[in-house]
């Protein structure tokens, strides 16, 4: 993988806005119910990205 996180969050957050933007413009609840499931799996990603970047800064701040 030649992508940083850093490009990964970047392009998960684009998801999730246009995920956001799909979800107020749905009328139906079934295709609705399926972009939030969506939704919520891009967060928990974002979640996941964000966490390990804390995690190896504290990790480099502690190394030196």
């Amino acid at each position: 993988m030649d992508r940083r996180v850093r490009d990964h969050i970047k392009d998960l957050e684009q998801r999730r806005d246009l995920l956001n933007a799909r979800i107020t413009e749905e009328s139906d609840a079934e295709q609705r119910k399926q972009v939030e499931t969506e939704l919520r799996a891009v967060e928990s990603t974002l979640k996941f990205y964000r966490d390990a970047l804390e995690t190896e800064r504290r990790l480099f701040e502690g190394s030196k």
